[in-house]
């Protein structure tokens, strides 16, 4: 099945996929946020000044900490010192403010803090490094190149400065000259973990799996506590299809309740063909992307109805293209299941959050030609044709497209397509010998969906 990629996440910088490159004949995706490869602060533990984290001078978490503030607590404070003592023109306030909607992938309002904080301090090392990569996440790239120019030119000898040129040839897609920016900034700041993971990110990109599982480890080494290298390399893993090593990393990782570990683990446990527990895996990350933006107790309401299969109701939770994939990814799934209902539940909403995504149109057409009866067919039949005006040259919507003509016919007009093409080997719909057919056998949209060769292609081992 042909269905095109998300953005670049990921394979890396795409993310918070990251990590690793998207396969293009394929119907999963891998995480949606792979550009995003800052290590998020660990909420639970206090802020200590360390130069291993987001910013070099940046508050950051320490992973020593015995403090134990749930995330709800850690909001008021910050809410606190923005509203009640009017610290919002605060650099320190606002650089904790860009983190935190960061780390909630909230990349739009991270943005925004990070453009009061340049206004306060123009050349504050605050928050700086979340700063390059949320301009790279959100595709700044005009931004980008503004900011790092700038940062060049006061500070050439910091590794904020070539971290921000190494995200602005990242962006630019030009990963060999961004490996060479970010090593510089390794160089630098041999303690900087951002660095050592922006450098990964871009080995990968370039499929040079080694150096990239070289530059993640050593970021690890330099932050033991911090789950983002165990994701990268359980991402980097699953690219490879190194399925076992992948999940031993993911779950090393997991502690961590990040989305984005969840949706990686359902991606591996898809590659497996576990379509259960990767259902499993999908649901639980919708219901921490849902506790992002809600209260812990809504969180919980929702973790609730997704025990009781009330999937309407939660997949409405996901508001932001950004976990697109996420939902993508459990669509086919169910399809894999054979629950094609819940399955267009999931495709549906995508195309709400991407609408002009051909992909989503692929799948929502076979999903409804597998369904079988005629009133789905016609619509399977309609999506096809929306899918090739987006995208001409979908080879999998074109073939399966003909293949619903077909049954069409044979259905409402008794047609033995077979028949015609014996006499006459000119047809315009006729297929290749090599490939079955719906008239070789009952339900065939059904066979030919379930077919071993269909699961070769339909992994996408990039979120991210």
């Amino acid at each position: 099945e042909e269905y095109e990629n998300h953005q670049p996440p990921t394979s890396f910088i795409n993310s918070a996929s990251v990590a690793g490159g998207f396969h293009d004949t394929s119907s999963i995706r891998m995480s949606p946020g792979s550009s995003l490869f800052v290590t998020p602060p660990d909420e639970n533990n206090k802020y200590i000044n360390q130069s291993r984290n987001r910013s070099n001078n940046y508050a950051a978490v320490s992973s020593n900490s015995n403090s134990n503030y749930p995330a709800k607590e850690i909001a008021g404070a910050l809410d606190k010192l923005y509203l009640v003592h009017q610290l919002q023109h605060s650099p320190e306030v606002l650089a904790l403010a860009a983190i935190r909607a960061y780390k909630k992938y909230d990349l739009q309002s991270s943005f925004s803090f990070c453009q009061e904080l340049v206004r306060v301090d123009p050349l504050t090392p605050k928050a700086s490094f979340v700063h390059a990569a949320t301009l790279l996440a959100l595709d700044y790239k005009r931004l980008l190149f503004g900011l790092a120019h700038e940062w060049v030119k006061a500070s050439p000898q910091s590794a904020k400065s070539w971290f921000a040129v190494g995200c602005y040839y990242f962006a630019c897609k030009r990963y060999h000259v961004a490996q060479q920016h970010f090593c510089r900034a390794t160089r630098l700041d041999p303690l900087c973990t951002d660095a050592w993971i922006a450098f990964g990110c871009a080995f990968a990109a370039c499929d040079e799996s080694d150096q990239a599982l070289a530059s993640f480890r050593a970021a690890q080494r330099l932050a033991p506590a911090e789950f983002s290298a165990l994701l990268y390399m359980g991402m980097e893993y699953v690219r490879t299809n190194h399925l076992v090593l992948a999940q031993h990393a993911l779950l090393a990782a997991l502690p961590g309740n990040d989305p984005l570990c969840l949706h990686e683990l359902g991606v591996a446990h898809f590659a497996k063909k576990d379509y259960n527990n990767a259902i499993s895996w999908f649901q639980k990350a919708v219901v921490e992307i849902a506790k992002l933006h809600t209260s812990n107790e809504s969180g919980d309401n929702i973790a609730l109805l997704v025990q009781h299969n009330n999937i309407e109701y939660f997949v409405e939770m996901v508001q932001h293209e950004y976990w697109e994939p996420t939902l993508f990814n459990l669509g086919h799934c169910y399809r894999k299941n054979l629950n094609f209902p819940h399955a267009l539940i999931c495709f549906e909403k995508c195309l709400v959050l991407r609408p002009d995504n051909p992909s989503v149109l692929t799948a929502i057409g076979f999903t409804k030609h597998l369904m079988g009866d005629a009133r789905n067919l016609d619509g399977a039949i309609e999506t096809y044709h929306q899918a090739l005006a987006k995208k001409s040259d979908n080879g999998f919507a074109t073939e399966m497209l003909n293949r619903a003509l077909e049954e069409a016919l044979s259905t409402k007009f008794g047609l033995n397509i077979e028949s015609e093409r014996n006499d006459d080997l000119t047809s315009p719909i006729s297929v290749p010998p090599s490939v079955k057919r719906p008239s070789d056998t009952p339900h065939s949209a059904v066979t030919f969906s379930l077919d071993d060769d269909d699961d070769s292609d339909d992994v996408d081992m990039s979120m991210g």
